[in-house]
């Protein structure tokens, strides 16, 4: 668990992977064989962001897209590939700098409205087939898992790109919200508790005069429960240890 918390892998688990890990199926939004599919593009995608080749990653999620055009999993990878590039390349994949702060004060850093643009449309592609998937079932586990996931994404782009930290944890929060919803449905859908804890461990870390204004938000966090339950998720859950 210590080896996840540190370096690269730290900023993957702590800030994305609550947006890119596949849903366990609940009802058949894929028949098996799709499903099979769309796992092996999700490996190849994760393998190449591992190995911080964003062209290649893009390639696989891009072919998921057309493959899946009804699932959101492609575009929200293509979102999550597209903060990963960005953080990369403004040097932000450092576990440290979000605890720092000097991250919370002000900066003159301006996002690329052009990489706003896009990821924006990423995510709201995402939302979308999720929305029209629990139109069908409002209680389809994992059209409410991935639409927490997107809503993990934004959090994470608003805070690490934007630097728009009430916007960050309003939608911090709704991701959580939305996979509390899971859990509550299917107990043993343990992947989604992987946000609740990365959401924990985050906001626990924050620097106080942070927190305690996060606190008036309804924010609240402990960076022990947050680790105790990434730890379940690795030990217990399907895709996202």
């Amino acid at each position: 668990m210590r080896i996840l918390l540190n370096g690269f892998k730290a900023i993957v688990g702590l800030l994305l992977l609550t947006g890119i890990v596949v849903g366990q199926a609940n009802n058949p939004w894929l028949s098996d064989t799709e499903r099979i599919r769309l796992e092996k593009l999700r490996e190849n995608g994760f393998e190449a962001l591992y190995n911080l080749d964003y062209k290649t990653a893009r390639t696989h999620f891009s072919e998921m897209v057309r493959l899946f055009p009804q699932h959101p999993a492609g575009s929200q990878y293509l979102a999550s590939t597209l903060l990963l590039e960005t953080l990369y390349k403004g040097r932000r994949l450092q576990a440290s700098l979000y605890s720092s702060k000097s991250f919370y004060s002000g900066s003159d850093d301006k996002a690329d409205p052009k990489v706003v643009k896009q990821f924006r449309a990423l995510t709201r592609d995402a939302q979308r087939l999720a929305e029209a998937r629990l139109k069908q079932n409002a209680k389809d586990t994992e059209a409410l898992y991935f639409l927490g996931n997107v809503a993990a994404a934004k959090a994470s782009f608003e805070e690490a790109v934007e630097r728009r930290h009430f916007a960050a944890l309003r939608d911090g929060s709704d991701a959580v919200a939305k996979h509390r919803q899971v859990v509550e449905l299917d107990p043993n859908y343990v992947d989604a508790e992987l946000t609740i804890g990365m959401y924990e461990y985050i906001v626990g870390s924050l620097p106080f005069p942070v927190k305690l204004m996060a606190g008036i938000f309804g924010a609240q966090g402990s960076k022990k429960r947050g680790i105790a339950k990434i730890e379940r998720v690795a030990k217990l859950g399907k895709t996202s240890r």
